[in-house]
Formats: structure tokens, sequence, C-alpha cells
């Protein structure tokens, strides 16, 4: 079965699932859209983080942790199986602006995924005394959330995480923090997912990573926040991102194909692979007709359309799981 249990705003949620008492249940990405099929319908608990509940499969835990980065306590969450097994992938979601790691849980439904598939997920806090915004820009912001996120890995790979399956994503502004990620962190982020998110103008004097990862970006036409054809000063236009990286990582051309639609919701998407890279892998762009400033299949339909025929968790985590470092 499909799972789309979230049916509440960010605030205070509300999950529709059917409580069952059932041994573990396994899950399936399908590699063209992302979306999940389980072995068997979910059952959850219902912790409740910075006065946010967070739906958790059964089997699995969700915890508040923090550690110290250059004499400063920095607070993270972590999603992840109750009982540790050595060698799990970490996925590293990055929230958005003016939101908590708690609501990026839950607008991402990346509980259902991370509750089937086995991995962990790490949820790191911004800085919260500035509005909960991110040191996303290289050229005047520190560096202290690239120390964090680095550290946080370190952290987590001593507790039982594979070092070598590290992953980063992000939506909005948690987006444009993992592309500096991208262009500070690639020796311990094996592949990138950046959702509603485009370089800065400026990427060109300061971007150029000696190691190349894969990227994959997901972009709405119809997005205001971060305008897809360019025209907001600072950003790149979407055929700028993809032009900037496929010169990093010497690719020859772009191949196009439109997926199936799934739901007549007003949306279409078309897949734009990056071909004959020579460095870092795959290079991959989902352009969203008529999408909004939205993490696809979400809880983010204020934004604009969010469409329902590709699901940003999904296609990041089967995208970005087939790489190690």
């Amino acid at each position: 079965m499909k799972i789309y249990g979230f049916v509440a705003a960010l605030g205070g949620l509300i999950f529709s699932a059917q409580s069952f008492a059932s041994g573990t249940v396994t899950g399936s990405v399908d590699p063209v859209n992302g979306m999940l099929t389980t072995s068997a319908p979910l059952s959850y608990t219902y912790p409740k983080i910075d006065g946010t509940t967070i739906p958790v499969v059964k089997g699995n835990t969700v915890y508040k942790a923090s550690l110290a980065v250059g004499g400063v306590t920095r607070d993270y969450l972590v999603m992840r199986p109750s009982t540790v097994t050595a060698g799990a992938p970490l996925l590293i979601l990055l929230h958005p602006r003016y939101t908590s790691p708690a609501q990026m849980a839950n607008l991402t439904k990346v509980a259902n995924f991370q509750g089937t598939l086995g991995f962990w997920v790490a949820l790191p806090y911004s800085t919260t005394a500035e509005n909960t915004q991110w040191h996303s820009d290289p050229r005047t912001d520190p560096a202290d959330d690239v120390q964090f996120v680095s550290a946080l890995i370190d952290a987590l790979s001593a507790q039982g995480v594979d070092a070598s399956r590290v992953y980063a994503a992000g939506y909005s502004e948690g987006g444009m923090m993992s592309e500096r990620l991208a262009c500070e962190l690639p020796d311990k982020i094996a592949a990138f997912g950046l959702d509603a998110a485009t370089l800065l103008t400026d990427a060109t004097t300061y971007c150029h990573p000696s190691i190349q990862r894969p990227k994959l970006y997901i972009l709405g036409t119809a997005d205001n926040n971060v305008p897809y054809d360019g025209g907001r000063i600072g950003l790149m236009s979407a055929a700028q991102t993809l032009s900037f990286w496929s010169a990093q990582q010497g690719c020859g051309g772009t191949m196009a194909s439109m997926l199936p639609t799934l739901v007549n919701d007003g949306t279409t998407v078309q897949l734009t692979d990056a071909t004959g890279c020579t460095a870092g892998g795959d290079l991959r762009l989902y352009t969203v007709y008529n999408g909004g400033h939205a993490w696809p299949n979400g809880l983010t339909q204020a934004a604009g359309k969010t469409t329902q025929n590709l699901d940003a968790t999904g296609i990041i985590w089967s995208f970005a799981s087939a790489y190690r470092k």
C-alpha cells in the first residue's frame, strides 16, 4: 500500500493511521517517482518534541540530543531503529527557515521511510537566536553550521552509522545550506538532495570542491520564492544551477523525460539527467511544472501547489542511497 497518512498542517499534527499488531514492516521505494510501498499497514507511537507530535513507526525511536561545537551547544533530533546495529546509513535533513526539525520530520513524512527501510535520520537545529536561519551564504556567514554538521556526522558515526553512507538533503534555506555542504564538506557526505533551492549567483567565486558528489534537485516552475527561471537577486535559475554543477562534474549533455502522471493535481514532472559526467556520479533535476515552493508529496500546500506525482523524500533516498563515499 502507498502511505499518505499525514492529514494536518505543521503545528498540531494529526496522523491518520490504524494500529495493527504485526511484526516488522518493510518498505520499498519506486525509483521513478519515490513513492513508498509497505509490506503491511504501519502502526505508530506518538512522542512529542518541542510541542510537536512526531508519529514514529513502531520499533523505532526519536529523541533530542546536543553536542558542543566551538564552545556552543547545538541541538539535533535523531530518528532511528530502537535496536542499534552497526553500519546503518544516515540521512541528514535540514529544515527551512522559521520551522523546526520536528516540523521537518512531519512535512517530509520521513518516519515512514526510515521506519521501513532501517536508516537513521538526523535533523539538526539551525541557530534559533537568528530566527531559525541557516548560515548558508559562504560570502557573509561563518562556517559554524558546516562545523556543526561535520561534528554531528562524527558523533553519529561513533554510535553505529556507516560514515561512508551519509547523505544530506534540505528544503528551501535548508536546501541552500545543503548546497554549502556540497561546496565545503563533500569529504564526509556521499550525495545530496536539494529541494526548492538554487545556487547563489556568486557560487562561481567560492564553490570549487576538489571532491564532487552526486546531486539531485527538485524545483517548481511556479515557485515564487526561488524562481525557476531566475530573476531573484542573488539566486541562479534552475538551468544556471544545473549548468554550474555540470561543468564541475564534467558532464557533456542532458537527457529529459516526463514521469507518469499519478494524480491529476495540475502538476506534471520532468526528469532531466546530465549525461557523460566524469566526476561525482549522477546529476539530476526534477522539474515540477506548476509546482510551488513545496516538498513534493509533503505538507506544504500553503506555498503553492504540492505535487503528488513525485515524493521528494523517497526519490532523494532512492537516489542518494545508491552511493557511498
